[in-house]
C-alpha cells in the first residue's frame, strides 16, 4: 500500500473527530477516496474538482454529526444519572 498522503491524513483525523467511520458511512469512505485522489494526483484540474467534492462532503459530515450531537447528550446525560444512582 501507497503511503497516506497528507490530505487523506488530514481528513482521517476529521473523521474521527466526527466520529464518522469509513467501514459504515459511504460518504466517510467517498471523503477518504478523494482525499487519496488529491494527494496522487499530478493535474491541477483534477485536484481542484476532487477538493470541491471533498470540501462540501466534509461540510455535510460536519453539519450530520452537529445534528446527532444533541441526541447523544442526552443519552449521554441520562446513563450518567443512572449510575450516579447506581453508586449510591
Amino acid at each position: 500500500a501507497a503511503a497516506i498522503g497528507h490530505v487523506e491524513r488530514a481528513v482521517r483525523a476529521e473523521l474521527r473527530a466526527l466520529k464518522c467511520s469509513v467501514q459504515t458511512d459511504g460518504s466517510a469512505a467517498l471523503a477518504v477516496s478523494l482525499a487519496r485522489q488529491i494527494d496522487g494526483s499530478r493535474g491541477a484540474v483534477a485536484a481542484a474538482a476532487a477538493a470541491a467534492q471533498l470540501r462540501q462532503l466534509l461540510a455535510d459530515l460536519r453539519a450530520d454529526a452537529a445534528y446527532k450531537r444533541p441526541e447523544q447528550d442526552v443519552i449521554d446525560d441520562l446513563n450518567a444519572r443512572r449510575a450516579a444512582k447506581r453508586a449510591g
